[in-house]
């Protein structure tokens, strides 16, 4: 794939993800990131929205008490706590489903990042 069109829907997803507004951990309003809950190695789900959350920069990354990359067994308790098992696992088994893209495809997904 492009390098280009990658980041071009890196950007788009995570615009899309921040629009939650504010931590969905904590409640803070910023600084908001976009969280890949499966890392951005896995293409099948790299773009999806249900692979993404909107965090503060502490549950992202900072806080050594609650943070998707300090204290990730914490976080996934929490998460699955959050959007529940059958999220988890309909997300996991779309992880592990090898996905080739067409150059359409990238198309489709950028357009599903902005649906309603």
């Amino acid at each position: 794939m492009k390098r280009a069109l990658s980041k071009k829907l890196d950007t788009a997803w995570s615009k899309r993800i921040r629009q939650y507004g504010q931590c969905e951990a904590c409640n803070k309003t910023k600084p908001l990131h976009a969280h890949h809950f499966h890392g951005r190695r896995c293409f099948s789900v790299r773009w999806d929205l249900n692979n993404g959350f909107c965090l503060c920069a502490g549950c992202h990354v900072y806080s050594n008490k609650f943070s998707a990359h300090i204290t990730p067994a914490e976080f996934t308790f929490w998460a699955i706590e959050q959007r529940g098992q059958k999220w988890y696992d309909d997300l996991t088994l779309k992880k592990n489903t090898p996905q080739k893209f067409t150059d359409a495809d990238y198309d489709l997904i950028y357009a599903s990042i902005w649906e309603v």
